[in-house]
C-alpha cells in the first residue's frame, strides 16, 4: 500500500467538479485494500475523481506528454489543490491509464518503430562509402530504439486484436511497487481477457503495488480482497460485492433476459 487517503476541503463546493454529487458528502476517502474499485452510474465523477487522484499523486498519463498541460486534465487539476494525500510510503512508480488514451499510445509506440527504421535505411545510403564501424556507430541508437520497443511491443501494439494488444501493454508496463490509477480499463476487454486482466492485478498486488480503478464491469467488481466504494445519491458509500446495483441488475437480466428486452 502507498496511497491511504485522501482528505477533500474545497474552498468553493458550487462550482465543476466540487458541485458534481460524489463531492457533497465527501471529506476523507480511505483507501484499506491494495485495490480499490469506484463503482457508478455515467456522469456520477468517476473519471473526475480519478483525474484528482492521478494529479495529485503525480502519476504519468499514458498516451499524454504532458499531464499539466492536458486540457483533460483540467477538472483533476482543479480538484488535486483541495486534495491531501496520506502516505504510507511514496512511489514514483505507476501510472495513470484511460482506455480511449490507449489508441494514441499505441499510435505512437508505431510512429517511433517506423521512424527508427526509417533512420536505419538512411544511414544505409548516407553512409554506403564509409567503414562498417562508422556506420554502426551512426546505426546504434536506433537500434537501440528498435530493440527496447520490440522487447517490450513485439512488432507493435497495432498488430493484435484491440483487447490482446491492451493486455500485453498492461503486462509490459506493470513493475513492482507501483501505484496505478486506471479509468474503466476493461472497455477493451472481452470477459475472458477482463479474467486474464484480473489475473494480472493479482499478481501485480503480490508484489506490492497498488491499484485504484474505475469500472463498470461486475468482473472486475469481483476482483477478490477489493474494497469498493459505490457512488450513489447520498455521496460514496463503501460496498460489498453481492450489495452493488450492477452486479444484482447483470444477475437478474441473465436470468430472464426476456423480462428486461419486452419493455424496450
Amino acid at each position: 500500500m502507498f496511497l491511504t487517503s485522501i482528505q477533500y476541503k474545497p474552498t468553493n463546493q458550487t462550482q465543476y467538479p466540487h458541485s458534481l454529487p460524489i463531492f457533497s458528502q465527501l471529506s476523507l476517502l480511505n483507501f484499506e485494500s491494495p485495490v480499490t474499485i469506484l463503482v457508478g452510474e455515467n456522469g456520477t465523477g468517476k473519471s473526475t475523481l480519478l483525474n484528482g487522484l492521478a494529479c495529485v499523486t503525480n502519476r504519468n498519463l499514458i498516451g499524454a506528454n504532458d499531464i499539466d498541460n492536458n486540457h483533460d486534465m483540467r477538472a483533476g487539476q482543479d480538484l488535486a489543490k483541495t486534495f491531501k494525500a496520506t502516505y504510507k510510503t511514496k512511489t514514483n512508480r505507476g501510472f495513470f491509464l484511460r482506455a480511449e488514451d490507449f489508441i494514441s499510445f499505441s499510435r505512437r509506440v508505431r510512429t517511433m518503430i517506423e521512424e527508427a527504421e526509417a533512420e536505419l535505411k538512411r544511414i544505409e545510403v548516407d553512409y554506403k562509402d564509409r567503414s562498417d564501424y562508422v556506420k554502426g556507430l551512426a546505426s546504434q541508437p536506433h537500434n537501440r530504439t528498435l530493440y527496447d520497443l520490440k522487447q517490450r511491443y513485439g512488432d507493435g501494439l497495432d498488430v493484435r486484436s484491440h483487447g490482446e494488444k491492451f493486455l500485453d501493454f498492461f503486462r509490459s508496463q506493470l513493475h513492482p511497487r507501483g501505484l496505478y490509477i486506471l479509468d474503466e480499463p476493461e472497455a477493451p476487454l472481452s470477459p475472458i481477457k477482463q479474467m486474464a486482466f484480473i489475473r494480472m492485478l493479482l499478481e501485480g498486488v503480490e508484489e506490492g503495488s497498488q491499484f485504484i480503478i474505475s469500472t463498470h464491469s461486475p468482473i472486475l467488481m469481483a476482483t477478490p480482497n477489493a474494497q469498493i466504494y459505490s457512488l450513489e445519491d447520498d455521496g460514496l458509500m463503501e460496498r460489498e460485492f453481492e450489495e452493488l446495483e450492477h452486479v444484482q441488475l447483470t444477475k437478474q437480466f441473465l436470468e430472464a433476459p426476456e423480462r428486461f428486452l419486452r419493455h424496450l
